[in-house]
Order: C-alpha cells, then sequence, then structure tokens
C-alpha cells in the first residue's frame, strides 16, 4: 500500500481529510505520524496556492513519498477578500479560532452585503517530484453571531449557500460533501485514481 503523506499536524484538518479520503487505498500519515513533529514551515505565499506548494515541497524534499498539503482561506467579498490568505493568524499570530471569527464578526457588524467563500488549494507531489495544484470553493456567507459547535476554525460564522444552517450546525456528512475541502479532495482523487 502506497504512503500518502499530509504536510499538516492540525489535528482538526487531518480528521477531515484522513475522513474524506477513506475510501482510498493509500496508508495515510500526518506529519507528525511520519516522525517530522518538529517540522516547522513557514507559510509566507501570496497566495494559497503558493501556500499549499511550500507546504508540500518542505515535507517532500523530507521523504520523496506521495505528499499533499492544502491551505484554505476565507474570502469575504465586502472586506476586500478579507480574512483571506492570513485566515488563520487574522488576529494575530498566537490568535486562536475564536478571536479569528470575534475579529471577523466585529469588523462586519454593520455590513448588510455578507457573501463569502472558503477556497481550498491543495498541491499534491508524487514520488518523482511531479507538482499539480487542486481547488475547492464553497460560496456563502457570514452569520450574524456564532451558531453551532461542530467543525473548527470559522464553521460557527459561515453558512454555505443553499443551507440556513452554519457549518457548525451541519453534520460532518453533510459538510464532507459540500465543503471547499471536500470538493477539492474530490478533485484529488479522481488524480490519484489517474495516476
Amino acid at each position: 500500500m502506497r504512503d500518502l503523506i499530509l504536510s499538516t499536524g492540525n489535528k482538526n484538518k487531518v480528521k477531515e481529510i484522513k475522513e474524506i479520503l477513506k475510501d482510498l487505498d493509500y496508508n495515510i500519515l500526518d506529519k507528525n505520524e511520519a516522525g517530522f513533529e518538529s517540522l516547522d514551515i513557514e507559510e509566507n505565499g501570496d497566495s494559497l496556492e503558493e501556500n499549499s506548494l511550500i507546504k508540500a515541497r518542505a515535507m517532500w524534499k523530507e521523504l520523496k513519498k506521495l505528499v499533499i498539503a492544502d491551505d484554505t482561506g476565507l474570502f469575504v467579498d465586502e472586506l476586500d477578500g478579507e480574512p483571506g490568505i492570513y485566515s488563520a493568524r487574522y488576529a494575530g499570530e498566537s490568535s486562536n479560532d475564536q478571536d479569528n471569527r470575534k475579529k471577523l464578526l466585529r469588523k462586519m457588524k454593520n455590513i448588510e452585503n455578507r457573501k463569502a467563500r472558503f477556497i481550498t488549494s491543495i498541491a499534491v507531489i508524487d514520488e518523482r517530484g511531479n507538482e499539480k495544484i487542486l481547488r475547492g470553493i464553497c460560496e456563502g456567507k457570514i452569520s450574524r453571531k456564532e451558531i453551532g459547535l461542530n467543525g473548527f476554525g470559522y464553521d460557527p460564522i459561515f453558512i454555505p449557500q443553499g443551507y440556513d444552517k452554519s457549518f457548525g450546525e451541519i453534520s460532518n456528512e453533510i459538510k464532507n460533501e459540500i465543503s471547499h475541502r471536500a470538493k477539492a479532495l474530490k478533485e484529488l482523487k479522481k488524480y490519484l485514481n489517474s495516476l
């Protein structure tokens, strides 16, 4: 069975990715399980694509195995795309998910147009070093307050298009069908099956 290495140690992200890819015939390991817990990768790209490639290349250099890395951002129309590529550290370098959500809700307090989208970029590098970028987008809007306890990141304040519940309320089964990461991972499945 081929190894598929996730260039992340983010437990929530790893859980979601493993759940979505569970029907693939790969041994899926995160960065820590692959023995690279201390590998610290600086994401200093100007786009999600660049950041996902930076993470994938750093891990590939160590292992020369099939590696994937994702970078995800929440882009709000009325805030000129904020928080964007800075979504994970929107309220500052040492901020947590709740700090980031609070800052965004504060900035949007008097904004009527709440249209936003999540975008995930996944970089894949195969054993020979061939690189591929895949994307997933989930359109939606920002709620007026936090709703629900499921998910992570901005999930409790993001309502996907066609739903009246936030990602914080929607079941994991539904989220893993319609989310930005799910869409990007579906593209990844197609790509891996074509290899």
